[in-house]
């Protein structure tokens, strides 16, 4: 299974077609961030490319802002996939991916925020280990929030987020599936790393996964 992430930076800028650009890439899991499009902005070219099923999520509270979507082969289907990170936006909970953890720390006005901007898609797939053994093997595609060491909102917005994520990849794991974790994290780990290592406009975090 080969997969492929990319800040795509708005879906409707693509110029050349989503059809032609898949085939040329020959990635069996296509993860972008960045889509820039809410449900009724998505056109059809934008969201049914031949040989791959596509699953999105979308802001719901700015117009062309954040977003994500996972794009899959047919031969790759996977078993589950879901809309955000805390399990909320899954209408059908028989649905969820392992298990939600405690989500308790967090109060439900905050749960909805998390999960209103459209920075995660989850799937689950069936591999082949090795040894030739089948593994349940989850895929978090994911576009984290943006820092602004000017807004403090933000800032305790990002930590929460990451919290919340934390939350639920645990929960994933102690069920028995692999997780990948995958897409922009917009987090630095060191100054050398950061487009404009300027101490006082980077936030470094350290995050135990």
């Amino acid at each position: 299974m080969k997969v492929l992430t990319w800040n795509i930076n708005g879906i409707r800028s693509v110029k050349k077609e989503l059809d032609d650009l898949f085939r040329s890439l020959e990635y069996d899991i296509i993860c972008v961030q960045e889509t820039k499009v809410t449900r009724d902005q998505l056109t059809e070219d934008a969201a049914v490319v031949v040989g791959y099923n596509s699953y999105f999520s979308f802001s719901r509270g700015r117009s062309g802002y954040s977003g994500v979507a996972t794009f899959v082969k047919d031969t790759c289907t996977p078993l589950r996939a879901e809309e955000g990170v805390s399990g909320l936006l899954v209408s059908d909970k028989s649905n969820i991916i392992g298990s939600l953890g405690d989500q308790t720390r967090f109060s439900d006005e905050e749960i909805h925020s998390l999960d209103s901007e459209g920075r995660a898609v989850i799937t689950q797939h069936k591999v082949l280990d090795e040894d030739g053994n089948e593994r349940l093997l989850a895929i978090v595609n994911l576009y984290c929030p943006r820092a602004d060491p000017m807004n403090e909102d933000r800032k305790v917005f990002k930590i929460h987020f990451y919290e919340l994520l934390q939350v639920r990849v645990e929960a994933i794991l102690n069920t028995g599936s692999h997780v990948i974790l995958l897409g922009d994290m917009n987090t630095s780990h060191k100054k050398l790393d950061h487009c404009d290592p300027a101490e006082d406009k980077v936030i470094f975090l350290l995050f135990n996964m």
